[in-house]
């Protein structure tokens, strides 16, 4: 993914859009919803792939959101 920075000014505000563009695609994935409306991420859409993805959100979540 990539922002713009009039968008994202500062890399907090960065990571907290990329955690909620990746939970939005995560959670629709889950629960079976159509991705039509979610950002492509470039992987098949499966349980496992978004377990993986949720697990990454909660690591930038709690360990980088906090320094950035």
């Amino acid at each position: 993914m990539h922002f713009e920075t009039d968008d994202t000014p500062t890399p907090a505000l960065a990571l907290k859009l990329y955690c909620a563009i990746a939970q939005d695609w995560a959670d629709n994935v889950l629960k079976g919803r159509d991705l039509s409306d979610s950002y492509p991420i470039p992987v098949a859409p499966t349980r496992e792939h978004a377990e993986m993805l949720k697990g990454r959100i909660k690591f930038i979540r709690k360990k980088l959101i906090p320094i950035a």
